[in-house]
């Protein structure tokens, strides 16, 4: 493969894993509003239903991030080894902003720990409201 098709790839890449986060937006808060309004008052049953849908939403779209990384992994492997590229892997591509990290940390792995650690604590968020939080009686909307 050329640069320009590498290049092509981790852009197509890097579009599909921000569709990939507004979608997850999009479902974390459609979820939220509907606690709000109705999960928070419903039956235990309705609840795990409700949350279940939620997991495999979420499950799918963990499923679609982790191909990424492993695609931008791969295509970035294989850009560090062309022989002349125009524009260094580490030196652009995985620390773009030149700053000092801890050392073997870039800003691609610090931005992989981010995404991953809030995507695993608003689901466990969520299951906390969802199952454990005790809303306050009579409380109007």
């Amino acid at each position: 493969m050329s640069e320009a098709e590498i290049m092509q790839g981790v852009l197509s890449s890097i579009q599909v894993v921000i569709s990939l986060f507004s979608t997850l937006f999009a479902l974390i808060s459609a979820y939220i509003a509907g606690l709000y309004f109705f999960i928070r008052r419903a039956p235990l049953p309705l609840k795990l239903l409700a949350f279940l849908l939620l997991s495999i939403g979420l499950i799918f779209l963990g499923g679609a991030a982790i191909t990424q990384q492993r695609l931008q992994v791969g295509l970035l492997t294989a850009w560090a080894k062309l022989p002349t590229p125009v524009i260094v892997v580490d030196g652009v591509l995985r620390n773009p902003i030149p700053v000092a990290l801890p050392p073997g940390w870039t800003f691609y792995d610090v931005g992989l720990t981010v995404g991953w650690s809030t995507a695993v604590c608003v689901y466990l968020a969520l299951a906390y409201m969802t199952f454990i939080y005790r809303w306050k009686v009579g409380e109007s909307i």
